[in-house]
C-alpha cells in the first residue's frame, strides 16, 4: 500500500477515481437524454460522495478520489463539448424564404410560392410571403374577392413598401377582402385577379431587390395603410 500524506491509495480509491472521471465526462459532454435523468445522476453522485466521505474508516480515500475525479471529469466534459461546438460549421441560411420555409434555388422557391398562391382562400390560408434577403413580397386575399399585393426591397423600412395598383380608371369604391379572422376594406384599384397576382410574384422572383418599380407600384400612405399585418 502507498500513502499520499494521510490518504491511502487502494484499489477501491482507484476504482472511484476512474468511475468519477467517466461519469463527469459523460454528464457534461454528452448528457442524459432527458434533463431529469441528468439531475438524478448528479444528485446520486453527490450522495455517493457523502457516503464515502462519511465512512472514511471503511472506504479510505475513495471518497476524496470520487469527488476529485467527478470535478475533473466535469471540466473535461465541458471543454470537450465547447471544442466540438466550435468545430461545427455555421448553418447557411437559405437564399429564399416562402412562408417561413427555406429554399436554396429560385426554381424551388417559384414552385413553392406558386403552389401557395393557388392555395390562398382568404380564410385559413390568407397570405403568401416570399423573401430574398431584406426584399419581401406579400400577397393576401383569395380568388373570390381578389388579391392585394405588396412588395419592398427592404422589409424593415416601412416607407419602402409599395402596393400594386390597377392602371385603368375605376370608381372610388372599396371591397371587402377577407384575411383570416379579419376583413380589410380595400380600394377597388388595389384588388387584383389571380393572373395579376401571379405576374407580380413572377416579377419579384426575377428581381427581388429592384431599385425602381413600374408605375403600377405605388408607395406612401396608400401602401402602408393597406398592408396586411397577418401572422
Amino acid at each position: 500500500m502507498v500513502f499520499l500524506g494521510r490518504l491511502e491509495v487502494t484499489s477501491l480509491a482507484l476504482a472511484a477515481l476512474a468511475a468519477g472521471t467517466v461519469l463527469g465526462v459523460w454528464l457534461f459532454r454528452f448528457g442524459a437524454r432527458h434533463a431529469w435523468m441528468t439531475l438524478v445522476c448528479l444528485v446520486g453522485a453527490l450522495v455517493v460522495c457523502v457516503i464515502l466521505l462519511a465512512n472514511v474508516e471503511a472506504f479510505g480515500s475513495a471518497g476524496v478520489a470520487w469527488m476529485g475525479a467527478l470535478v475533473g471529469g466535469s471540466n473535461i466534459g465541458v471543454a470537450w463539448r465547447t471544442a466540438a461546438q466550435r468545430r461545427k460549421a455555421p448553418v447557411k441560411k437559405a437564399a429564399w424564404q416562402v412562408d417561413g420555409r427555406g429554399f436554396g434555388a429560385v426554381a424551388e422557391a417559384r414552385l413553392a410560392a406558386g403552389t401557395a398562391l393557388r392555395a390562398l382562400d382568404g380564410k385559413s390560408r390568407c397570405r403568401l410571403a416570399v423573401a430574398r434577403g431584406p426584399a419581401r413580397l406579400e400577397v393576401a386575399g383569395g380568388p373570390e374577392t381578389g388579391f392585394v399585393c405588396h412588395r419592398s426591397r427592404d422589409a424593415a423600412d416601412e416607407r419602402s413598401w409599395a402596393v400594386l395598383t390597377r392602371q385603368e380608371q375605376l370608381r372610388d369604391e372599396t371591397v371587402e377582402v377577407p384575411m383570416g379572422k379579419i376583413v380589410g376594406h380595400i380600394p377597388v384599384k388595389l384588388v387584383h385577379d389571380f393572373d395579376s397576382a401571379s405576374a407580380a410574384l413572377g416579377d419579384f422572383l426575377r428581381n427581388p431587390g429592384a431599385a425602381e418599380l413600374g408605375p403600377e407600384w405605388v408607395t406612401g400612405v396608400e401602401a402602408e395603410g393597406t398592408r396586411l399585418a397577418v401572422k
